[in-house]
């Protein structure tokens, strides 16, 4: 599932993570790491990376 692309449904503050990704709800996102746990590591179009929970995103088709 790397390399696919989703759009966040929530923003996040990325503060639950220690590598978290602050996003608004609506922003598009690269996915580059899907490990169980709940937990994805993406990128924005700006090319700030990091992780956020993966119930805080819609994949697109």
């Amino acid at each position: 599932m790397a390399g696919a692309r989703c759009r966040t449904l929530y923003p996040f503050s990325g503060e639950r993570h220690s590598q978290g990704l602050r996003f608004a709800a609506g922003e598009l996102l690269t996915l580059l790491q899907v490990p169980d746990g709940g937990w994805w590591e993406g990128e924005k179009d700006d090319g700030l990376r990091g992780w956020f929970p993966a119930s805080y995103v819609q994949l697109l088709e």
